[in-house]
């Protein structure tokens, strides 16, 4: 959820800014504008920032939900091969995020809240593997 909270923050703050930059108006900072090093609005200023001419976090709106969807229909017992489903989707969206971050790299600029967000997706990754494990092992000892 928190991840979904910082996506739809940084979307929001994303359209703002192109916004704000269209009409030459004042553009209000992102709260983690820190420095010229470690700035979301300069960021998100770039044009890799906008996969397919939309803002970068609004992908990840839709990708969170699928995998709060996902995880409550195994919850139900309505579906039986979570794990790979959900590894997949992480890996995806791990290489999507993994090409921001790496145009950060390139730019010298960082946005706090995507590597946040990068943090959160890697946890999910190695939380899911861990439970699998888990998992597996119960199954073995009945």
């Amino acid at each position: 959820m928190i991840a979904l909270f910082n996506a739809i923050y940084l979307t929001i703050n994303a359209y703002e800014l192109l916004f704000a930059k269209a009409n030459s108006t004042w553009i209000i900072p992102f709260v983690c504008d820190i420095n010229s090093t470690f700035s979301c609005s300069s960021v998100f200023s770039h044009s890799f920032a906008r996969p397919f001419w939309i803002p970068f976090p609004l992908i990840a709106i839709f990708v969170y939900p699928i995998i709060i969807i996902v995880s409550v229909l195994w919850l139900a017992w309505m579906i039986k091969k979570h794990f790979t489903i959900l590894f997949y989707i992480w890996l995806a969206w791990f290489l999507f995020n993994s090409y921001f971050i790496i145009n950060e790299i390139i730019v010298n600029t960082y946005c706090i809240l995507c590597l946040i967000c990068t943090l959160i997706i890697i946890t999910i990754a190695i939380l899911w593997k861990i439970w699998e494990i888990e998992i597996k092992k119960e199954k073995k000892v009945a």
